[in-house]
Formats: structure tokens, C-alpha cells, sequence
């Protein structure tokens, strides 16, 4: 008579080896004998008492199951979602199972963290969620979810046509006509790489002076990451199409050009009219003093935020609501976003020479450079001279130069919103009748020279691309664009999500645009916040589903702001970690039965549920008014002995135990320590 204590973690320790190592997991162990166990001849083995943890089991109602991630400003006081430049992103747990989803903690955590990598696209967040379950640092129990949103700081400078950049050459590409785009004879210009490692544009030579001629380094299926907003730039060389930079030999050619940045546009506009823009943009008129003069002779193009150089004067743009102010005469729907000059004359940071529209065809700074650099929801843009110094023609402020005046709506450019978080660079050229002069086409051109994106070397194999289905195929390891996913995703309803935040970014004006936080350098206007049930204040949030499910009932399901958040600060791989946890335990339920199931001895027990023989030595049943998760303890009053069907004495260095359900499968539910206790007898003996 024997006996016998067996445990997947003899000292009970917290740190789950179990989890580690294949052979002592706590549904599935191994205990080997220091010594040889010998056992009588005929012996009978029974199970006298189990300690377990269960975590149990999770049900899930069919039909959607979401929450919605928001990262933006955190919305205090009576504030609402109009006071943010950001919208609530849908995440759809287990979509592809419309039906009754069962799983256990750790696969709810799992999928979590599958469809936070899925759907957010934040460039500075995207694919860098961890969903963990949050255990008793001494029992190892279950007490909930650990969500780690990280945000990436890192950018990568681009030299265009380096070593692994030539994507971006093969990427630009002319977006205004399709007809272009698709038959290279009609497109009369080329981009190339510059001997400076830059990607050139220039038309072709060939007599004919082209106009519309723009370029953008984003397009589907092409891996050129959008701008890094954390003091990201792009830097583009003007000084084949400014005129005038001084020096001896130097160039004396001016002609219209646009660059900047801008969204990508696949859909809207570009399907009805062979040309780029969302559906609801406004083509006809800018606040330009003569509707359409740059933008006529520029392609009537779309761009978010552009220098110009119009007719020899430098001027600035953006793509924004004229909300209240809209122009009078301008025609159109004057709440839908169109082309709208920013002031710099008086908006600026500088006096002269930028009191006054810059005059290119003087060019008396020598500038032939421009610089832009994002910084969270802000933009800045410097001009570089002929010796490398800069003068900055724009940077974001709530007053004008004199310190005290505020600036007027005209006066700064729209924040950086959730539309344009993934922004890309853009370039173009208008050279027609610009004949003569001993200037021929190839003669002009504008050099994108150097481009800080988002860094995604620390994730493997990932890529951006703009096509919904080409995402679709492989969310693992594509990112597709809040914009762009919208857009394509919901065709026409996309107009009213992506139209409302256009229309409400001018009217803030209280908070100021966010920049870098002066904690850990956090970009404090990204704050997560998750929302678990429907939201008054941050709204769009229709359907969310699971606050008891992550344990947020004492938040109301909506978690938004340090506390509950905690700022973590920087990890091991250089990201800062936002972590929140869940409020209170979820609840859990245990709903299969478990078995326990000796597997390297002879004893038999007949499984009917599958038809088969088994190693089921004994059933640990739940008791009413017992717990059903956490730590259980089953002791049987009747213990029930099964033959080992062995004549002779039988020799054993090992125990091999399993916590199985009925159809044999293990039961993975199972976390931390458990403990079995056998007791072996010669069959015929009562103890």
C-alpha cells in the first residue's frame, strides 16, 4: 500500500514554469522517481484528493463582439468628441465566428491582441499591442487583462535611392491621370535617382512642355512607410525650379512647383474623376484671391499640406473645412473641405523676408531648399539657403509674430488629424509655356532628397500598403491606413466619418494642437483610450460589447486617461509602454467537466462519449455553492479503485498525469500548480 504525491511544480512556486516546459504544464506532467517504485503484483490504483487553479471558460453571445480603441486627446470636463482630432476605431473580436464563441482567458487574451494589431493603424501604434492575462504575483490566479499599447518613437532617414529604398522610386508615380499612370508615353516625365541619393522628377525631353505634373512616393502595394510624426521630415530640393540661388554657374530657372505632404487617396474622386481626392472634396474654388489660378495649372489637385510656387510667389496650403468662414463667392458646399491658403505673412515666426509673399523670381535669400518636420498634430517648415542655414518660413503657434495677437483661422494650418496620420510626401511641377531662355524641360526639376519615416525594423516582414484587399489577405503583416481602410471599407458612408473630423479640426483652438509631452517624450495628443461600452463623450462607439467581459464595470467600460492608464515609460526595445489593467476579475465560468487520467500505467476505464478506451482514473466534479474558478480542492468520499492488470510485481520510475475533459482533450484552462495524491493497493485489500 502506497501513497503518492505528484505536482507539476514541487516547491509551488508563482513564476508558472509550467508554462515553459512541455512536461510540466499543469494540465499535462511528468514526475520521475529518484529510485525504482516497485509495485505488488495485482495492485489497484485510485485518485484521493486534486488541488487545481482554473481559470475557466468564456462564453461569448453571437453577433458582433467589439470594443473600439481611441487614441487622441484625452476628453476631461464637458468636452466631447468635437473638441478631438481623433475617431473611435472599431475592433472586432473573433469576426470570422458570427456564432457562440467559447475560449478561455488566455485565448481571449490571445485574440485581443490579434484584433488591437489588426485594426489599430496608428502608424506610431500599429502591430505593437500586447493583450496578457494578469495574474496573483503569489497564487498565480487569474485577476484579469494586462493591455501594454505601445508607441514607437523611432524613425528611419531614407535616402531615397539607397540599398533597400528603391521602392520609393518605383513607388512614385503621377496622380492625377490614370490614363498616365497606365501608359508610360503619355506620362512625358521621369523620376530617377539623383546623384545626391534623392528621387528626381523631371519631365522628358521632348518638346513638349507638360503640365499636371505631380508625383507621390505612396502607393498600393508599395512599402514606403508614411512620415514619422515625432520630429519626422522630407526634405526637397528646389533649386532647379526656383530661380535664382546664387553663385556662380548657378541655375536660373523658376517655374511652378507644389510640394509637401498628403494622405494617399485610392477611392472617392480618383473612380468618379480620374483624379485623387476624397469623395466629398471640393474642387471648384480655393480661398486662393483668384479661385483655382495654382490649382488649375497644377492639376486642380489634392494635397494636405503644400507649399506653392505660384506665378513667383511662395504660398502655403492646406486641405480644411472653411467651416463659418467660408469665402463668399466661393460656390459649392462650403463645409466640404477644399483648398485653403495659410497666411504666413502674418502667421509666421519670422519677419522679413516672409513679411510679404516671398518673391522666388528675386530669391534675395539664395533659399533652395525646403524642409518639412512633424511633430504630433503640428507641422513646421523652413527654407535652406545655398550655405545650409535655415529660416523658418511656418512652425504652428496660437499668436501672431507680435506675441499677443491670436492668430486668425487662416493664420495656421489644420492640425494633423486622424484623416492624415499617415502622411506621405508629394511633389510636382507646372512648366507649360515656360519656353525659352535657353531652357529646355529636362532643365527643371525638383529633387525629393531625403525622407524620416516611420522605422518598422523592429517588425519583421511587415509592409504599408493602401489596397483594402491586399490588407485583408494579410493583416499579420501589412498596415493599411485609418483613411484608407475607412474609405474603401465603407464607400460611401465613409464620407460622413472621414468628413466630421475634417470639419471639426479648425474650431479647436483650446486645447493647442498637441506636440511631444515633456514625460518620457510621450506624444500626449496619442493617448489611448478603450471603450468596452458606449460612450456619451467620446460617441461613435455604437455596439461595444465587453466591459465586464475585461473587467471595466467600475469604469463604466471606458478607460481613458493616467489613472486608470499607467505610463510605463520606455522598454527594452525602445517603445513607451501605456499599461492598464483590468478594474475588477472578470467573471469566468467553468462549464466542462475534468477528468484526471494516468497515462503510462495498464488500468482501463471505457470512455462512452467517444467510443473508446481510456486512462481516466476519476472524475472532479463541481459541487453546488463551490467556486467554480480560481483554486479548487476535490477530495472524493468514495474512492473508486481500478485494476492495474499487472500478474507480476511491476517496477516504475515515473508518473505521467493529465487533467483531460470528456472527449480527451486537455484541459489548457489550467494555470500555476497542481496536485494530485494517488493511493496504490494489492487488490482485495479495504485500506
Amino acid at each position: 500500500m502506497s501513497l503518492v504525491i505528484l505536482s507539476n511544480d514541487a516547491k509551488e512556486q508563482t513564476d508558472l514554469v509550467s508554462s515553459v516546459q512541455s512536461i510540466y504544464k499543469p494540465w499535462s506532467f511528468r514526475n520521475s522517481l529518484s529510485s525504482t517504485m516497485e509495485i505488488p503484483a495485482n495492485a489497484q490504483i485510485a485518485l484521493t484528493s486534486a488541488k487545481i487553479s482554473l481559470d475557466g471558460q468564456i462564453s461569448l453571445a453571437a453577433g458582433e463582439k467589439l470594443l473600439y480603441v481611441y487614441i487622441g486627446r484625452v476628453l476631461t470636463g464637458d468636452q466631447t468628441i468635437q473638441n478631438s482630432n481623433s475617431y473611435p476605431i472599431k475592433v472586432k473580436l473573433f469576426e470570422d465566428q458570427p456564432g457562440v464563441v467559447v475560449t478561455d482567458t488566455k485565448g481571449l487574451a490571445d485574440e485581443t491582441q490579434r484584433a488591437l494589431n489588426k485594426f489599430i493603424t496608428h502608424p506610431h501604434y500599429a502591430k505593437r499591442s500586447v493583450v496578457t492575462t494578469n495574474r496573483n504575483a503569489t497564487t498565480g490566479e487569474f485577476e484579469g487583462y494586462k493591455f501594454e499599447l505601445k508607441q514607437t518613437n523611432s524613425s528611419e532617414g531614407l535616402l531615397p535611392s539607397a540599398v533597400g529604398s528603391v521602392d520609393m522610386i518605383a513607388a512614385s508615380r503621377d496622380i492625377f491621370s490614370l490614363r498616365a499612370r497606365a501608359t508610360p508615353l503619355l506620362r512625358r516625365y521621369t523620376i530617377t535617382a539623383s546623384a545626391n541619393n534623392g528621387v528626381t522628377l523631371t519631365p522628358l525631353a521632348n518638346n513638349v512642355f507638360t503640365n499636371h505634373l505631380i508625383a507621390t512616393t505612396f502607393e498600393p502595394t508599395i512599402d514606403t512607410p508614411p512620415i514619422s510624426l515625432t520630429a519626422g521630415s522630407v526634405t526637397f530640393d528646389l533649386s532647379k525650379c526656383i530661380g535664382n540661388t546664387g553663385g556662380q554657374g548657378a541655375p536660373n530657372l523658376n517655374s511652378d512647383f507644389i510640394c509637401g505632404l498628403s494622405r494617399y487617396c485610392t477611392q472617392g474622386q480618383r473612380t468618379a474623376n480620374n483624379r485623387p481626392g476624397p469623395r466629398f472634396y471640393y474642387w471648384g474654388h480655393s480661398a486662393h484671391s483668384s479661385p483655382g489660378q495654382p490649382m488649375n495649372k497644377i492639376g486642380r489637385c489634392f494635397a494636405d499640406f503644400v507649399l506653392v510656387n505660384s506665378s513667383g510667389e511662395l504660398r502655403l496650403y492646406d486641405t480644411a473645412t472653411y467651416g463659418v468662414a467660408a469665402r463668399q463667392g466661393a460656390g459649392g458646399n462650403r463645409r466640404s473641405p477644399r483648398w485653403r491658403e495659410i497666411d504666413y505673412t502674418q502667421g509666421g515666426t519670422n519677419a522679413a523676408p516672409f513679411n510679404t509673399l516671398y518673391n522666388t523670381t528675386q530669391n534675395n535669400g539664395r533659399f533652395e531648399k525646403v524642409k518639412f518636420t512633424t511633430t504630433g498634430e503640428q507641422i513646421k517648415i523652413e527654407l535652406i539657403d545655398n550655405q545650409g542655414n535655415s529660416s523658418t518660413l511656418y512652425s504652428y503657434s496660437q499668436l501672431r509674430r507680435d506675441g499677443v495677437t491670436p492668430r486668425l483661422l487662416g493664420e495656421n494650418f489644420k492640425p494633423i488629424d486622424q484623416n492624415c496620420e499617415s502622411l506621405v510626401p508629394v511633389m510636382g511641377l507646372y512648366i507649360e509655356e515656360l519656353a525659352g531662355g535657353g531652357n529646355a524641360p529636362q532643365d527643371y526639376s525638383i529633387t525629393l532628397e531625403r525622407y524620416t519615416c516611420i522605422d518598422l525594423t523592429d517588425l519583421p516582414n511587415v509592409v504599408y500598403t493602401t489596397d483594402l484587399a491586399t490588407y485583408e489577405a494579410d493583416p499579420v503583416n501589412t498596415i493599411i491606413p485609418w483613411f484608407n481602410r475607412v474609405e474603401q471599407e465603407l464607400g460611401v458612408q465613409s464620407s460622413t466619418i472621414i468628413k466630421s473630423i475634417d470639419n471639426r479640426a479648425l474650431r479647436l483652438t483650446d486645447p493647442p494642437y498637441g506636440g511631444m509631452s515633456v514625460n518620457d517624450q510621450f506624444t500626449g495628443c496619442w493617448q489611448p483610450v478603450i471603450l468596452t461600452s458606449p460612450s456619451r463623450i467620446y460617441a461613435h462607439a455604437q455596439g461595444a460589447n465587453t466591459m465586464r467581459l475585461y473587467g471595466f464595470s467600475e469604469l463604466n467600460g471606458i478607460a481613458a486617461g493616467i489613472p486608470p492608464w499607467v505610463d510605463e515609460g520606455e522598454d527594452a526595445d525602445l517603445q513607451f509602454v501605456y499599461s492598464l489593467i483590468s478594474a475588477e476579475i472578470p467573471t469566468a465560468l467553468s462549464s466542462k467537466s475534468i477528468f484526471v487520467r494516468v497515462d503510462n500505467f495498464n488500468q482501463t476505464s471505457t470512455n462512452a462519449a467517444n467510443g473508446n478506451k481510456s486512462g481516466i482514473i476519476a472524475h472532479l466534479p463541481r459541487f453546488d455553492g463551490q467556486q467554480q474558478t480560481g483554486r479548487l480542492f476535490f477530495e472524493p468520499k468514495n474512492l473508486i479503485y481500478l485494476d492495474l492488470n499487472n500478474p507480476a510485481p511491476m517496477k516504475i520510475n515515473s508518473f505521467d498525469i493529465s487533467f483531460v475533459y470528456s472527449d480527451e482533450t486537455y484541459c489548457s484552462s489550467l494555470v500555476g500548480s497542481s496536485i494530485v495524491t494517488l493511493h496504490i493497493r494489492e487488490k482485495g485489500q479495504t485500506n
